[in-house]
């Protein structure tokens, strides 16, 4: 048995543990050390495909398998770097039609979508933080917010004897016609929204929620989502016939089939009445066309930023202010506008959401355009560090920057007016480190504490920080005993150590202190008693 062993490729484990090894790919321990001085790739290619031959040859002459054969031909090896696998089956990818209406597959009738898969697939969505809470009047109100495809929500009125859940498909007015869409918000919560868009909730222009959605009304619904792609491809083909100057970026299909919504960007009024009686013959509906903005856009279409995070716009933030580039330069950030636009071209949106911050801490600094003199050369101002509180100068003429505080700034402005220069801007410049260089400084630090602290054999640091340690009382109280005076000795005689007495009798007591007692007996009064113990015995010595 032994030989028979022996025979078996001695110089491969994986050999030896199975006689048939189907896997062409070499271990780390079959290369040998000379492989690794190859030049090139195709040496290391030449000898896995010699090493793989003799593999066979050994496995054909030890016993023959013509399934394995076939297997391990070199017209079915394949190598998983450079070309794919046949048998591995890869995903396809499928277009979702639900997600951009804020569920993940086609909902069922009466059975309210989740609100997990609400949050997920919901672009601008609202969080009820008021469910579950008893109102004080005892009549719910009577509104409630429906979304529809990406950010297009709208409010409707209940009719009387129907509630309605978040979550629930509902099937609401249309013009004309009926819609299908989700409830997001309800209660209390839907009235501070209508009062955040300006909208009278008493006002009877607000349309009508008919009931619930069917299983028909559902089913029409989804049959209209999937001609949305093929029809927003079709109007763009139309608008570049037609040669007009305009973007086609969404397209929302009514419930019932019976109305489109064609969403479009452009720089300037594109008269598009052509384009309507094209596209009502082509879709065979009605057809209703809404400009937007860049930004509008870019938050019904969405995307991810160079934050790495999903659009604020197609999240959470409904209101676009105006950003201009004053924000950016108080922030201190270079005038680069690939960095400062967004996915919609224009100057981001976050850029706001800090400039009240820098513009009340800039209060603090003096004027960053006004240069300061000394005796060796003026200086002019270059940058700011807001966080640090510096400011960096560079002598005229010339790129070395010196790193000044904010407050020697506002000292040395104060010394040119008096027709005063100091000598250089040297003399008031700092050393900055960089945070890399700080948290390494710290870890030294800690680490030469622990060293300190497990030489010494305690629990915590010695020398001057042992005393930084411990309670504010117990240090204000060691204080006053170092600097009470000794009433036995003179300030600067040493103290002396006192003689042991080893051989005294128990009742016996020094000397020195029995002197010390007489004298405190002597200069007291005459009438005093002397005070007795519990024993009888006269305390006095």
């Amino acid at each position: 048995m032994e030989e028979d062993k022996k025979d078996i490729i001695p110089d491969e484990p994986a050999a030896a543990a199975s006689s048939i090894d189907t896997t062409p790919r070499p271990t780390a321990d079959s290369i040998p050390d000379d492989v690794e001085e190859a030049a090139t790739a195709e040496d290391l290619e030449a000898f896995m495909r010699d090493r793989r031959k003799a593999r066979m040859e050994k496995q054909r002459e030890e016993k023959p398998n013509p399934e394995v054969e076939e297997y391990m031909s070199e017209e079915n090896q394949i190598d998983p770097y450079l070309e794919p696998d046949p048998d591995i089956p890869w995903p396809k990818y499928e277009e979702n039609v639900f997600l951009a209406r804020g569920c993940r597959r086609k909902p069922e009738c009466y059975k309210p979508v989740c609100l997990c898969e609400r949050q997920s697939c919901s672009k601008v969505t609202a969080t009820n933080w008021l469910a579950g809470v008893r109102q004080p009047t005892g009549r719910p109100f009577d509104c409630v917010e429906v979304h529809f495809k990406n950010n297009h929500k709208d409010f409707y009125r209940l009719p009387d004897g129907l509630t309605v859940t978040e979550g629930d498909i509902v099937a609401v007015e249309g013009q004309p016609g009926h819609d299908v869409g989700i409830v997001s918000l309800t209660g209390e919560l839907c009235r501070l929204q209508m009062r955040k868009h300006r909208i009278n909730p008493e006002s009877e222009s607000i349309k009508k929620l008919f009931r619930r959605a069917k299983e028909a009304d559902i089913d029409r619904w989804a049959e209209a989502l999937v001609d949305e792609r093929s029809a927003l491809l079709r109007t763009r083909r139309i608008v570049a016939d037609l040669g007009l100057d305009m973007k086609v970026n969404d397209i929302e299909f009514q419930g019932d089939h019976s109305k489109a919504i064609f969403y479009y960007t452009a720089d300037a009024r594109v008269d598009f009445r052509v384009l309507i009686k094209v596209l009502a013959e082509e879709f065979r509906m009605r057809v209703e066309m809404k400009q937007i903005g860049v930004r509008q856009e870019a938050g019904k279409v969405g995307g991810i930023g160079t934050c790495g995070r999903e659009l604020c716009c197609s999240t959470w933030l409904t209101t676009f202010k105006s950003v201009t580039t004053s924000a950016a330069k108080t922030q201190q950030i270079l005038p680069n506008p690939q960095k400062l636009a967004g996915q919609c071209g224009k100057l981001k949106c976050c850029l706001n959401f800090e400039y009240e911050v820098y513009a009340d801490a800039l209060k603090k600094f003096p004027p960053a355009n006004q240069a300061i003199r000394f005796k060796k050369g003026l200086a002019l101002y270059k940058k700011t560090d807001v966080f640090r509180g510096i400011m960096w100068y560079a002598y005229e003429g010339q790129n070395d920057l010196f790193a000044i505080p904010a407050e020697r700034v506002k000292e040395i402005i104060e010394l040119n007016r008096q027709q005063q220069y100091p000598e250089r801007l040297e003399d008031y410049q700092v050393e900055l480190m960089s945070t890399s260089a700080l948290a390494q400084e710290s870890t030294d630090e800690e680490i030469e504490r622990e060293m300190r602290r497990l030489a010494e054999g305690g629990n915590g640091v010695v020398g001057e920080e042992t005393d930084k340690n411990r309670p504010s009382g117990n240090r204000q109280r060691q204080e006053n005993r170092s600097e009470r005076p000794n009433r036995n000795r003179r300030e600067g005689q040493e103290r002396r150590e006192r003689p042991q007495h080893n051989d005294r009798q128990p009742n016996e007591q020094p000397k020195e202190r029995r002197q010390n007692g007489e004298r405190r007996q002597n200069n007291k009064p005459k009438n005093d008693q002397p005070r007795r113990s519990s024993g009888g015995r006269d305390r006095r010595n």
